[in-house]
């Protein structure tokens, strides 16, 4: 008799047992897919960041060539006069078109 009521407590707590670890399972799984479904939207964002990085680089290097150029005198700068026309600024001591304005 005592042995039969070890036996119906022990399988008693055996479910409760499996129930605990089925829902914290459950609730782990869940867990894992939510922090999965984030990562993926940090990865989408660390790939955009690193395009809009790309970009930035690419400007900027693109943007020294220029200034690079402007500073050898290869592209003439453009100003405005007080009457508000458009006039040709000096570049490397010359004007380049001189009287026209």
């Amino acid at each position: 008799m005592v042995l039969r009521e070890r036996g119906k407590f022990a399988k008693e707590r055996y479910k409760r047992l499996l129930e605990e670890v089925e829902t914290k399972n459950c609730k782990l799984e869940n867990e894992k897919a939510k922090t999965e479904s984030n990562l993926e939207i940090l990865r989408k964002r660390f790939e955009e960041l690193e395009r809009v990085s790309c970009l930035e680089t690419d400007f900027n290097t693109l943007q020294d060539e220029d200034d690079s150029k402007n500073n050898n005198g290869i592209v003439e700068e453009i100003g405005v006069s007080e009457n508000g026309r458009l006039k040709s600024i000096e570049v490397n001591g010359h004007a380049p078109n001189a009287g026209s304005n």
